[in-house]
């Protein structure tokens, strides 16, 4: 509630104050709302900043990177003055400031949407929808991994301003790499599960499907200590990572339960380590997950998913998806009920795979780049707007 009236009076001052500053014809300012989840900023950001390290002194770059929520109207003034006046703006989620003439907004975006969104959000309202082209039509640039993914974004901002680039997405960069994970936590010869589900109580407030009060997953018939016998007894290593946004609900729900085959991996752990989500996920041998637009980047690992859709036709309903037939697009076995999740699990890491595939043609739909060098591209582009 501080953060949305922080915004609101902030929003109305920096018409006014944003002139203030003059633009800095090298300064780049990159922006990341939920850092170290999967940042496509952050994943700039670090390449352009090694970058930076070889540049001549009279062509350095004046690189800022502003992480997380505006939490005082101090750090909101100082967003501010560094978006104000910097040339170049990147963002991943939204803008909390009217752009300059002479500025360039880049839009990295930050996952390949499954559900409806936007003008296609079935409980977003006239008003809202208004307010996401207003808001999409600031950016000069948008980010894109595909052609299939310009379609699909475009059809949910109503972007008619900005230029799809198809350069790739920074963050992708990570999953060709070594993974991180041992520096996190000793997973010497287990298989590592990651369960990472989208946020259900959605943006604005709203209540999406099932909101899993009573256990991560919203199985009626789940058991803690099944489950966790489970994991010891096939030598499983399971990783949640929740949302941001509901990592401290369930941080006082599982507050006394201690398990070495059982671990939340939140954002404060990832922030001191300086390690993103997708520097770890090179570490896994599954995936599960529910309506997350993570399972298409994972896609590039070629690994298994497993789909929990224990809510599909109430998230159909007050939701909505955009692509269909659902199955097709969600190349994996499908569990709605606790038992099934258990069996599905086995049977992956038992060396049973149906999918390879139908990921792979997934995969080709929607990556064109299927490489490292997303953030080199990127990087090379914004360079090239400097001169």
């Amino acid at each position: 509630m501080l953060q949305k009236f922080i915004r609101k009076i902030g929003y109305i001052i920096s018409k006014f104050l944003i002139f203030l500053f003059p633009i800095n014809k090298n300064k780049i300012t990159i922006i990341e709302e939920t850092p170290f989840s999967g940042s496509n900023s952050y994943a700039l950001y670090i390449h352009l900043k090694n970058i930076n390290k070889n540049i001549n002194k009279n062509n350095k770059l004046n690189i800022i990177y502003l992480e997380g929520k505006i939490k005082s109207f101090k750090e909101y003034f100082n967003w501010l003055k560094n978006i104000s006046s910097s040339k170049i703006v990147v963002v991943s989620h939204g803008l909390p400031f009217k752009k300059k003439k002479n500025q360039i907004f880049i839009q990295l975006w930050h996952g390949i949407p499954l559900k409806a969104m936007g003008l296609l959000d079935k409980s977003a309202n006239l008003k809202e929808k208004k307010l996401v082209i207003k808001s999409i039509n600031q950016y000069d640039y948008i980010i894109s991994s595909s052609d299939t993914y310009s379609t699909l974004l475009n059809s949910t901002v109503g972007s008619y301003k900005s230029k799809y680039l198809n350069l790739g997405f920074p963050r992708i960069d990570f999953l060709f790499k070594k993974g991180r994970l041992n520096e996190i936590v000793d997973f010497d010869g287990k298989k590592v599960v990651f369960y990472i589900p989208t946020y259900r109580k959605g943006y604005l407030d709203k209540i999406e499907g099932i909101e899993r009060y009573n256990n991560i997953f919203g199985f009626e018939d789940f058991s803690l200590e099944i489950f966790d016998n489970f994991l010891k007894d096939n030598n499983i290593l399971f990783i949640a990572k929740l949302h941001p946004f509901e990592e401290a609900y369930y941080k006082k729900i599982y507050k006394d339960f201690k398990s070495k085959n059982f671990i939340f991996l939140n954002q404060d752990i990832l922030k001191e380590k300086k390690i993103d989500l997708y520097e770890i996920l090179p570490d896994s041998d599954l995936l599960i997950t529910d309506y997350s637009s993570i399972y298409f980047d994972y896609l590039i690992l070629n690994k298994p998913v497993i789909f929990i859709n224990n809510d599909i036709k109430t998230y159909y309903e007050k939701r909505g998806f955009l692509l269909y037939p659902y199955d097709f697009w969600t190349p994996g076995l499908k569990v709605s009920n606790f038992n099934s999740m258990l069996d599905s699990i086995h049977k992956i890491l038992s060396g049973n795979d149906d999918y390879s595939t139908n990921r792979k043609m997934i995969r080709d739909i929607f990556f064109y780049y299927q490489d490292p060098n997303s953030s080199e591209r990127i990087s090379n582009f914004i360079i090239d707007l400097l001169k």
